[in-house]
């Protein structure tokens, strides 16, 4: 049953539930102020997240506009979507433990569009399902793309020169033309462009088609036009070098890669969207404002009882924060024993061709062994920000000076063990022809593996059991001319004869 009321009345309705959905929202910032607080610092800090600050505006833009349908709608709280809070509180404290940003931050924008299924339940959720789902672009993710889309425009660019009969050599991200060499760096990769292109396919597909495999079909394009115009943009400025000159390509290069670039493909991306545009759903509510300029609203809201369900919703978030307040205390050391390793060489980092970039070890050995290969440990007591073993700011090489060509992974054994572990293999090379295999993998108390992610969570588990969190890398480097395969076979021996002899020289406490 719907009645139609003036707005003063409306807001007379709607003041209890719109009340406790504020308190829990201050309660929700309280507890997670933290969380939120670095969400924010990416965002001010990357480019690549700037987007990020719109996206709650946006969402709440989007629910206003569906507000006459909300209104027109039977609230049915939805205490079964606790189960949904409670388990974003895990994915939250899994990430606090194992100090995995996306997983707080993922958790926390989850929270959102719970509390709103919770309290309105999941039959105004199906109404509000654009804006609630936009939420997780809030999410700083992304920049983990940068050495895929690295390859991609690469390989994607080699092939538009060859296809055009212009003579090129590809290695790895470095492409070389009679007139000279370009490298796909970092900042070639394209992924602002890809990230805001993804946003703006997501805005667009919504406001521009209802039917679902049309939103679906144009969504994707979002995924592949920036990438395709990434390429092209590399293989235009290679063009210029091989045509012109290549002095001009690199001028050309920082014209054409502003943001003067993004808005070309975002016209592009526009101009797609009018194939087979329809009239969108949103722009006809069910609940239409009536000749008077009242709105219909259905007597179900005036019915509800709200306390319980706030009570709930509140609950899984304030035991989060018990559990975080009495947060176990790390009591784990880690230190480096200085006898027994392969040779006791440590030379000075700016004599190394090859040094790992690690911030705030706890120690740190830069050594070479007596047949001649490098190996480096660094190990960490906790897993605090700034201070952690699993970071992006940690490299297993200088980026200033050595470049990403390929990697792979490989499951070795150390000496007779029967169990294997797995062990990350990278080839990195100079512009001046230099390269480098490197062989790495972390190793806990309890553990041993190159996986970022599935040491991470062992730390996690460490620290609920009150293990603590220290853990170290141990990375072993030998250089090699044109082909990998002779050095990925003498890392494999390496690693096979010295692994458990270069985890001994670290003892945990």
């Amino acid at each position: 049953m719907r009645i139609s009321l003036e707005k003063k009345e409306l807001l007379d309705v709607l003041k209890v539930p719109l009340a406790l959905l504020v308190a829990w929202s201050l309660i929700w910032v309280s507890i997670f102020q933290d969380t939120l607080s670095s969400v924010y610092s990416v965002w001010m800090i990357s480019e690549v997240y700037t987007h990020c600050l719109f996206v709650v505006p946006v969402s709440l833009y989007f629910a206003y506009d569906r507000w006459p349908s909300v209104l027109a709608a039977a609230p049915k709280p939805s205490y079964i979507a606790v189960i949904l809070m409670f388990l974003l509180q895990g994915v939250w404290l899994l990430g606090y433990a194992a100090e995995i940003q996306v997983f707080k931050h993922a958790a926390v924008f989850g929270m959102l569009s719970c509390s709103v299924i919770m309290f309105f339940g999941w039959g105004i959720a199906k109404i509000l399902w654009f804006p609630l789902s936009f939420v997780v672009f809030a999410i700083p993710i992304g920049e983990e793309l940068v050495p895929y889309l690295q390859v991609i425009t690469s390989d994607m660019s080699v092939q538009l020169l060859k296809w055009t009969g212009v003579p090129v050599y590809q290695d790895g991200l470095f492409i070389s033309i009679p007139e000279g060499m370009f490298e796909v760096a970092e900042a070639c990769s394209g992924v602002r462009f890809f990230v805001a292109c993804v946003v703006m396919g997501a805005i667009i597909s919504y406001v521009s088609y209802v039917t679902l495999w049309k939103r679906l079909a144009f969504f994707a394009l979002s995924f592949v036009l920036p990438v395709l115009a990434n390429s092209v943009r590399v293989y235009g400025t290679i063009l210029i070098g091989h045509f012109i000159d290549m002095k001009y390509a690199s001028e050309a290069d920082h014209i054409i890669y502003g943001w003067g670039f993004f808005a070309f493909v975002v016209l592009i991306l526009v101009a797609c969207s009018r194939v087979g545009a329809e009239e969108s759903a949103q722009n006809k509510p069910s609940g239409d404002v009536n000749s008077t300029g009242n709105l219909p609203l259905n007597d179900a809201w005036s019915r509800q009882r709200w306390l319980p369900v706030a009570a709930l919703a509140a609950l899984p978030i304030v035991m989060t924060y018990a559990i975080y307040q009495g947060a176990l205390n790390e009591k784990s050391a880690i230190k480096l024993y200085a006898s027994g390793q392969p040779g006791e060489t440590i030379y000075p980092s700016e004599r190394t061709p090859w040094v790992p970039v690690f911030h705030n070890p706890a120690f740190r050995h830069l050594g070479q062994s007596d047949t001649g290969f490098d190996f480096f440990i660094a190990g960490y007591e906790s897993n605090k920000p700034g201070s952690e073993l699993i970071s992006d700011a940690n490299r297993l090489f200088d980026i200033k000076k050595w470049r990403y060509i390929s990697s792979e992974v490989l499951h070795l054994k150390k000496g007779s063990d029967s169990v294997s572990f797995r062990v990350g293999l990278l080839y990195v090379g100079t512009p001046n022809g230099k390269k480098r295999a490197i062989a790495y993998w972390y190793r806990l108390p309890n553990f041993s593996s190159s996986s970022g992610l599935r040491v991470k969570l062992a730390q996690a588990m460490n620290l609920l059991q009150q293990k603590g969190t220290a853990g170290a890398v141990i990375a072993l480097s030998i250089p090699y001319v044109n082909d990998p395969e002779p050095a990925k076979a003498e890392l494999i021996l390496l690693v096979t004869q010295y692994a458990a002899e270069l985890e001994s020289m670290i003892i945990f406490e």
